[in-house]
């Protein structure tokens, strides 16, 4: 397969990408770019208090040294590969950051950390910034419709190989790069992309995240060096597309690049809850049953989760030793709900793994695959669905379905709530109330900040109100 009339994949993105005026771009894109914007930096603000975040950026400190680029959540610069590197494990440490279905894909936990880099180091403003990220993230999610759910489902990590591509391509539109130096860029990083689902619940994954924006970035500076690549580097025998999706490849995903936005279609769906997204449903729903039935927790007997494939295979974590094995386990989830009634970045911690309460309410939740679950009157709509039912100690059982999770694109969340979301993983990571709000109203005004520097780090002065 090649891209529209008969291009190489890697030069029909460069063409589109080298291209991208923000000017150009509907409005609506840019809000919905601006909100993944707020809600990737106000998780990564969060994930930088997690040991993998802490291990990670000080390794880019000792290994990458300092530079003019921003590290999340901490009083250091580096340059722009070694801040690519910790942001991007940052971003991805709490697994509370978004996901596209155009793939199965944390886009903007990639593409935001290489394309800011990219944007630092070439001293870019808001705007330029914003232009690169949407670039990015279309590119990315352009790249996942075009391989198909195949490439994720056969076992690669879409995030890690998907997103590494697409964060060179913002990269490269960051940095001014023109189609030829863009097309390098992408194939660069398009044949050193990797990525293995096997690493579910374990420090690797959020490392593997920050690998990716790594790769993205330092792919675009190599390339605006001059370095040549493979412009045949997806569709060579052994390429991309042969040696990791069985040569599988749909034309529409690179064919709509530019009239069918997919920020806004399908659009990105956010988190409530620092978990895999595949619990979310079931998350919401206990707490729903619990409050609007009044059940006492301390009375509840068994938790039943019938769930459909996709979260079958991502939650494989059903009796978790560590707190990365936790995000990627239901008894977790929905047991914080019925110990603490309540779940965020404050419980990701291995002292409130082994709580006591904890332990007693995740023995009492199992999960189960339901066949009905995966037809056609849920999938593919509700691919990430749940149906729960509570039991308690006197035999009576309430039971509710959930297809769509507040923040899924069917049941997205307010402007306000992404905000409040912001406000609360600031203030997890020591920022005061001041730093906040004057961070948040310039990153709703992100196009006209004059460094794009200063209002990522919170530098009141450079906030445009």
């Amino acid at each position: 397969m090649t891209g529209g009339n008969d291009m190489p994949i890697a030069r029909r993105l460069a063409e589109w990408s080298a291209g991208v005026k923000l000017a150009n771009v509907p409005g609506e894109v840019r809000h919905a770019a601006k909100r993944c914007v707020i809600d990737t930096i106000g998780v990564a603000l969060a994930g930088s208090r997690l040991p993998v975040a802490e291990r990670i950026a000080g390794h880019a400190q000792d290994q990458y040294g300092d530079g003019r680029c921003t590290v999340f959540g901490r009083g250091q610069s580096a340059t722009a590969v070694g801040a690519a590197l910790a942001n991007g494990t940052a971003a991805h440490a709490l697994d509370f950051d978004d996901t596209s279905y155009a793939g199965i894909i944390h886009g903007s936990t990639i593409v935001l950390p290489g394309s800011l880099a990219a944007a630092e180091h070439a001293g870019c403003g808001g705007a330029d910034f914003l232009e690169a990220f949407i670039t990015g993230s279309e590119a990315t999610y352009a790249l996942g419709l075009t391989l198909t759910d195949s490439h994720y489902l056969s076992g690669w990590w879409a995030t890690g190989t998907l997103g590494a591509i697409g964060a060179a391509a913002g990269a490269a539109r960051a940095l001014g790069l023109g189609t030829e130096e863009t097309m390098a860029a992408i194939a660069l990083a398009a044949i050193q992309a990797n990525g293995m689902i096997a690493m579910l619940g374990y420090d690797a994954k959020p490392v593997l995240a920050g690998q990716a924006a790594r790769l993205g970035a330092e792919s675009a500076l190599l390339a605006a060096q001059g370095h040549t690549t493979p412009e045949q580097a997806f569709e060579d025998r052994r390429g991309m597309l042969n040696l990791m999706n069985k040569g599988n490849a749909d034309p529409a995903g690179l064919a709509e690049l530019g009239t069918r936005w997919r920020l806004v279609d399908p659009g990105v769906a956010v988190k409530a809850a620092p978990l895999c997204s595949a619990t979310q449903a079931a998350i919401e729903i206990a707490q729903a049953l619990i409050d609007t039935h009044g059940l006492d927790r301390q009375q509840i007997s068994r938790v039943r989760c019938e769930v459909p494939n996709l979260v079958k295979i991502s939650l494989v974590h059903d009796d978790p030793a560590t707190p990365a094995q936790a995000q990627f386990s239901m008894p977790f989830a929905v047991g914080c709900v019925l110990a603490f009634g309540s779940l965020g970045p404050e419980h990701i911690a291995q002292d409130v793994l082994a709580d006591d309460a904890l332990r007693s309410a995740m023995s009492k939740v199992e999960m189960v695959e339901a066949d009905d679950l995966n037809g056609p009157d849920y999938q593919p709509h509700f691919p990430e669905c749940a149906r729960v039912t509570i039991e308690m100690t006197d035999g009576t059982r309430v039971t509710e379905f959930l297809g769509a999770p507040t923040g899924m694109t069917e049941n997205p969340m307010s402007d306000a709530q992404i905000s409040g979301k912001f406000r609360r993983c600031a203030a997890f990571a020591g920022w005061n109330d001041d730093r906040i709000e004057a961070t948040l109203a310039g990153l709703w005004e992100i196009e006209s900040a004059p460094r794009v520097t200063g209002l990522i780090r919170g530098e009141a002065a450079c906030v445009t109100r």
